[in-house]
């Protein structure tokens, strides 16, 4: 009887450990509009969510209060923020749309088909991948198109390193990260598990991506070794690294976020609304997710000291991995 009794309080205490781990007492989600999928984050820390199901960019403040409503073009997904304040959007029906700070749309130009990724550059140069165009389109900040590049068969995610080499995750043909030059040469190709999606690069200029078919985390160096394989669960997607050295991944299967440290180890897990998809950390630490299954943008208060690392923005971390 008495191991009976020590073996159910051994149980007890593991649910209770586990329900320890899995927090959601900073955590709290607002209503943004049907299908919000890309997310990003001003210096003012304001966040803009590209609201597909809805056809517009809408934006928050960091108490997460709708504060503007902004006419964006037919099923927006991407979305970055310029230092100068500027709102780029990547649409489905091929464009992308430049919008002023007070939403009003200055320009949109045709970049492909089935635009999604986005990303600026460390010279303020704007980067849409295309799905179905295999492309990276590269305009300026007015628009322009200054180049078009082959980025491999369904390009998808997008990072900018600190010499402007571009890394595009290709989600088909058993997944792989391509890496072009900033002329647009492809200079490597890497192996990357099944259905690499979001992409993220470290001080160190290691390669972070996500493969929502595999419940991994890829560690690159430079050269495409994999140097560490993180076990995540449940459909890693979004990624986004912290400046004090953090890793946070949306899983969109088990509405959740995982933080973990570079060595992979689970820190904690946050709870979120329907279906995370991409994650962006504000300058106060907190972490956002946009949620497309149930129309709403997750705010995870204090989860990190950091903001978010860019390679071309720093600061580096003390321990640079």
């Amino acid at each position: 009887m008495n191991k009976l009794i020590y073996f159910a309080f051994f149980l007890l205490l593991i649910f209770l450990i586990n329900i320890r781990n899995i927090t959601n007492a900073n955590a709290s989600n607002f209503k943004v509009g049907r299908s919000p999928y890309g997310l990003a984050i001003s210096k003012e820390d304001n966040i803009y969510v590209a609201v597909g199901g809805f056809l517009n960019v809408i934006e928050l403040n960091g108490k997460g209060k709708i504060i503007k409503n902004m006419k964006a073009d037919f099923a927006p997904s991407g979305v970055v923020i310029s230092k100068e304040g500027y709102i780029y959007v990547s649409t489905g029906i091929g464009y992308i749309v430049k919008l002023d700070k007070n939403g009003q749309i200055i320009k949109k130009v045709k970049v492909g088909i089935i635009p999604v990724g986005i990303a600026i550059g460390p010279d303020g140069d704007i980067y849409v991948v295309s799905i179905h165009s295999k492309t990276v389109t590269k305009l300026n900040p007015s628009l322009k198109i200054l180049n078009v590049f082959y980025a491999g068969i369904a390009p998808y995610g997008i990072a900018i390193g600190s010499n402007k080499d571009i890394y595009v995750t290709n989600f088909l043909n058993k997944g792989a990260v391509t890496v072009l030059n900033p002329g647009g040469n492809i200079i490597k190709v890497f192996k990357a598990q099944r259905k690499p999606e979001g992409i993220a690069i470290g001080p160190a200029g290691n390669i972070y991506v996500t493969n929502g078919l595999s419940d991994s985390v890829l560690k690159f160096d430079k050269n495409g070794k994999i140097l560490k394989r993180f076990h995540v669960s449940s459909g890693p997607y979004g990624i986004a690294l912290s400046t004090t050295g953090s890793i946070f991944v949306a899983c969109i299967y088990s509405n959740k976020v995982v933080k973990l440290n570079h060595s992979g180890k689970i820190l904690n897990t946050y709870k979120t609304g329907i279906d995370p998809n991409f994650i962006a950390i504000d300058n106060k630490g907190n972490v956002w997710t946009a949620n497309s299954g149930d129309g709403t943008v997750t705010k995870i208060s204090d989860a990190t000291r950091g903001k978010e690392f860019f390679p071309y923005k720093g600061p580096i971390w003390q321990e640079s991995f």
